[in-house]
């Protein structure tokens, strides 16, 4: 997830733990309540609409496109069996697109998060590796969105290869990390947002060890492991380097 990414799930996170109340007019909200009719067809449509337009009339759906927005489209599918074939399809249109040629971050983006959902990121991988053939600079770019399922498939050599400068993308995990403990001094759920940004560091950090450990570069992978443990001590980071 990027750092934009991040803060935003952070604050959808909190507004909903404080806040369960449906809000007029907000189109998840009017999604879910179709559904409870058992308006099917016209959740569906809605759902669809978010998906595809929700962003040009209200950006800060950003984080909540990709997240509960899919959840509950799925959510749907369980009972509406065209839901997810719909969702399916909307997949593998963009994933036409990308295998195109299209170098397109935010396409990449939502075939992730859409995969991920489904329970499908073995596909996210089978993806990600036809771009790193075709298109090597791209792959690269979007790696920080594949790196989680690249890593929960052990693809180890394709991740280290993608990764780019591991000590730099370490400093960059550390700074947002001190962002969200500044952030989470003034939320208003503050405990449960500085477990969140203690959760995302580690496992960005512990994927990035593990990646250099696996590949042979224990040296580099013990120097991050040592500079994180200054940051967060944890046994996650503690243990991500083999015996």
């Amino acid at each position: 997830m990027t750092t934009r990414g991040t803060l935003l799930f952070l604050l959808l996170v909190t507004m909903c733990s404080c806040d369960s109340k449906e809000r007029p007019g907000d189109p998840l909200d009017e999604a879910r309540r179709l559904a409870r009719q058992g308006k099917f067809e016209q959740a569906l449509q809605k759902h669809i609409w978010i998906h595809d337009h929700v962003l040009e009339a209200n950006p800060s759906y950003y984080g909540v496109r990709l997240s509960f927005a899919l959840a509950d489209w799925i959510d749907l599918g369980k009972k509406y069996p065209k839901a997810l074939e719909t969702l399916r399809g909307i997949r593998d249109k963009k994933v036409s697109r990308l295998l195109a040629g299209g170098a397109d971050r935010d396409l990449f983006n939502d075939v992730e998060a859409i995969n991920k959902c489904l329970g499908e990121s073995k596909a996210t991988v089978e993806l990600f590796k036809k771009i790193e053939a075709a298109q090597p600079g791209f792959a690269s770019s979007i790696y920080d969105l594949a790196d989680e399922a690249l890593f929960e498939a052990q693809e180890y050599d394709l991740a280290k290869k993608c990764l780019g400068d591991p000590k730099a993308k370490f400093s960059t995990a550390k700074a947002n990390f001190g962002q969200g403990m500044q952030f989470a001094k003034t939320s208003r759920n503050g405990d449960a947002t500085r477990r969140a940004f203690e959760s995302i560091f580690t496992h960005k950090v512990v994927r990035i060890i593990v990646v250099l450990d696996k590949t042979g570069d224990r040296t580099v992978a013990q120097e991050i492991q040592s500079d994180a443990l200054a940051v967060l001590d944890n046994p996650a980071i503690r243990g991500a380097i083999s015996k």
